[in-house]
């Protein structure tokens, strides 16, 4: 009499190559959701240091900029789960500023570093800690 179907042995094989294939894959996964939510804020950051241009040429200096108002937003993504918390810090004479976007803490973002922008256009992408002025050079970057 011949059986047709699989043995437990082979099911098991199968099994262990499934779950060999998950481990190799799923780390680059979630590296790539990081990789895409960091960049979509930085886009959000750009659009928000275009706003800032704007009012600086409706106001003439960037007193009373807020991130709260209807084109400015305080987290990231607005809708869904937040990863992002995005502050904007005015020199205290109104004539610069500087947009930090910090990851939420226990969030997908956490650990992967703050994004750094200042109305001069230099950009700085901490990869593990909180970035400052001081980080931001025409040679610095988000990558």
């Amino acid at each position: 009499m011949k059986y047709k179907g699989f043995t437990l042995v082979e099911l098991l094989v199968i099994v262990a190559i499934i779950g060999i294939l998950a481990a190799i894959v799923y780390p680059s996964y979630t590296d790539h959701l990081k990789k895409t939510s960091r960049i979509d804020a930085q886009s959000e950051m750009l659009t928000i240091s275009k706003n800032l241009a704007n009012y600086k040429m409706a106001k003439g200096s960037y007193e009373g900029a807020l991130l709260s108002n209807s084109t400015l937003k305080e987290n990231y993504p607005a809708s869904g789960t937040a990863l992002y918390e995005i502050s904007l810090d005015i020199t205290s004479d109104n004539s610069s500023w500087l947009l930090i976007a910090t990851p939420i803490a226990l969030k997908q973002q956490d650990g992967n570093g703050s994004i750094c922008l200042n109305s001069q256009g230099y950009k700085f992408w901490s990869k593990g800690s909180s970035c400052s002025s001081s980080d931001l050079s025409a040679s610095s970057n988000w990558e």
